[in-house]
């Protein structure tokens, strides 16, 4: 199970890497066409406006001309001198995007030569006055229609170009959209199979945690049953063969109706009321037994009465029996056995103390720390209620000369 947990990981990283990756992509894809796309429009615009600039400019050196005609001053000699050659540079600038278009480039090298031919002429009528003003209009007329003509050629042209760029453009991002976006959901569906698969095999691993730890329960408790009868039986005999028939045959009943009730109660759980009444039947049996040598105390104390609090069975009387038969088994008189159920909120606090020698402090280590022991007591009820709960700290132990005090917290919320 563990071995097919893992392999199921490290499908669902692989998944997870290419789920991200295609996401990704779709996003890299649309962010990098869209940027193509703008820096094309930007093109594009950038050349419409050259275009509309060199009218712009054209306009100024006939204004300029019209001026300095009559005038005849330098400074406006100059300012159409730098009007005309602005002209020049930006028709340069647009001859490379209008090569790709017949009509544009045909139409781009005669304004060019009908230009070039006006510059001849003005210059003519600046420097000897031998042209007339109307041959000069005459050909601006003629400029300006041709480069009327080449704008709108050229207008076309680029209008032309970037719908085609545009449709490409579309298909590219529709198709490829697509394509990324089918391949986006095969690995989502992929990871959310794999990661189903990987929730499957942790659910099944819990329950199979869970029926374990019920099977070892079980097994501890079918420990304890035994474990009091028989202790119970050898006090019987032992009554009996001292003559004391009487207490042996209270003993007997007793112990009869605290194992009939205990196998009626069943082997899972029982409340916390069945378990003090268990607990009394066989505090009775240890009163009768000890004759005075331990005085047993019992204190409930219930402050939530309609609390049903459901614990293992036999959960306190193995501290009782552990206290008696270990902590005070040298002890002749003067034994004290005390026993402290107090109701808390969210627990019953459970205290079971003697005045008795007393364990060695590598016996709570290994009752605490679930090392297997000869004595099965403690360690019996410590395992019991740590697979009941599934956590730890279900049992705190104090031991010293003076006696020993066992805490059991038993949590009403399993």
């Amino acid at each position: 199970m563990k071995i097919i947990g893992e392999q199921l990981k490290e499908k669902i990283s692989l998944s997870y890497f290419f789920f991200s990756l295609c996401l990704v992509f779709l996003v890299g894809f649309n962010i990098l066409l869209t940027a193509g796309f703008v820096n094309r429009y930007s093109d594009y615009l950038h050349d419409y406006k050259a275009i509309n600039t060199i009218v712009d400019s054209y306009n100024a050196s006939k204004a300029a001309f019209l001026t300095y005609s009559r005038s005849h001053d330098e400074k406006d000699l100059m300012e159409f001198q730098d009007t005309t050659a602005r002209i020049f540079t930006e028709l340069n600038n647009v001859e490379h995007s209008m090569r790709s278009d017949r009509d544009c480039i045909m139409m781009y090298r005669i304004v060019y030569q009908m230009l070039e031919h006006r510059q001849d002429l003005m210059q003519k009528f600046i420097s000897y006055g031998n042209v007339s003003i109307s041959d000069i209009d005459d050909l601006n007329f003629q400029i300006e229609r041709n480069l009327n003509l080449l704008t709108t050629y050229y207008i076309d042209y680029v209008s032309e170009r970037f719908s085609g760029y545009s449709t490409g453009i579309k298909r590219v991002l529709l198709f490829g959209n697509i394509f990324l976006v089918i391949i986006t959901l095969i690995a989502f569906i992929l990871n959310t199979r794999i990661y189903r698969d990987l929730m499957s095999t942790r659910l099944e691993n819990e329950k199979q945690k869970r029926y374990i730890a019920e099977a070892r329960m079980h097994e501890l408790q079918m420990q304890m049953n035994p474990h009091f009868l028989f202790n119970t039986l050898s006090l019987i005999i032992r009554n009996i063969q001292i003559g004391e028939s009487d207490t042996a045959i209270r003993l007997v009943k007793s112990t009869s109706q605290f194992l009939r009730q205990s196998i009626e109660v069943g082997n899972d759980t029982i409340t916390i009321d069945e378990e003090l009444d268990l607990l009394e039947k066989y505090l009775f049996i240890q009163k009768i037994h000890n004759k005075g040598r331990i005085t047993i105390k019992l204190d409930v104390r219930k402050t939530y009465m309609d609390d049903i609090v459901k614990i293992p069975p036999l959960i306190i009387q193995p501290l009782v029996e552990n206290a008696i038969r270990h902590g005070l088994k040298d002890t002749t008189e003067g034994g004290r056995v005390s026993v402290l159920v107090e109701e808390k909120p969210d627990m019953i606090r459970v205290e079971v103390s003697d005045n008795g020698c007393g364990m060695p402090q590598i016996y709570v280590s290994n009752i605490l720390g679930h090392v297997q022991m000869e004595r099965i007591g403690l360690s019996n009820v410590y395992e019991r209620l740590c697979l009941f709960y599934h956590r730890e700290g279900c049992m705190d132990i104090k031991t010293g000369p003076d006696g020993t005090t066992v805490i059991l917290y038993l949590y009403k919320e399993v």
